[in-house]
C-alpha cells in the first residue's frame, strides 16, 4: 500500500502554490498551478494516490471548497 501524501494549498487570485509531504514531513514536491477549475482538476488527476489536502481559508477559496 502506498504511503499517504499531505498537500497544503496557498490560494491566490491567479495561482495556487502547493507543497506535498510524506508522513515523515519530507517535502516531495512544491510548485504552482494556475487558479482555474480546469488547471486544478488536471493537476489533481496526476497526483499519486493516496493524498489529502488542506488549504488556507481566504476570499479566493470558495470555488475550490464547493
Amino acid at each position: 500500500m502506498a504511503s499517504m501524501r499531505f498537500i497544503g494549498l496557498d490560494i491566490h487570485k491567479k495561482t495556487i502554490s502547493y507543497c506535498m509531504k510524506d508522513p515523515s514531513g519530507k517535502v516531495l514536491r512544491e510548485g504552482t498551478v494556475p487558479a482555474t477549475r480546469q488547471s486544478l482538476d488536471e493537476w489533481m488527476r496526476l497526483l499519486p494516490q493516496p493524498w489529502t489536502v488542506a488549504m488556507e481559508a481566504t476570499m479566493f477559496t470558495s470555488w475550490i471548497y464547493d
